[in-house]
């Protein structure tokens, strides 16, 4: 069962089948709705690295679609588990990927600017026995 939540109260909208797609063309994995009446995809949300994929209850999952609180009521705990990993599993696959691809993209750290060397105190040579009788 699908609902959506807008202010307050959830509403049931349709009952049918949630998979996972990926799309080759747009390089991204969506969430798809289908009726199973119609056989046709009724809502489809795109899977994205921020997105917060919550499950209140074992059979019981929701997230923030493109528009309202979208929320996936579950016959059976096994198949929601089940869901939950192909969904859990997409996203940290994207994150790592996307954290590899920042860390190749980051420019190399900027090399420290040469110091130019302060010279040493220069020791002074030894008094003479002249010089030494001049200072007192």
């Amino acid at each position: 069962k699908q609902w959506y939540q807008r202010r307050v109260r959830g509403t049931k909208k349709q009952t049918g089948v949630v998979c996972v797609v990926k799309d080759h063309n747009q390089r991204s994995y969506f969430i798809h709705f289908v009726n199973i009446d119609t056989h046709t995809v009724v809502h489809t949300e795109e899977l994205y690295l921020e997105m917060d994929y919550k499950t209140p209850y074992p059979y019981f999952h929701t997230f923030a679609g493109e528009r309202c609180m979208v929320g996936l009521n579950f016959c059976h705990d096994g198949e929601a588990q089940l869901f939950l990993d192909a969904v859990s599993g997409i996203i940290i696959r994207n994150k790592k990927r996307k954290e590899k691809i920042d860390a190749q993209n980051r420019p190399p750290p900027a090399m420290p600017k040469p110091v130019a060397p302060v010279p040493a105190p220069q020791p002074e040579a030894p008094l003479s026995k002249k010089d030494k009788k001049k200072k007192a």
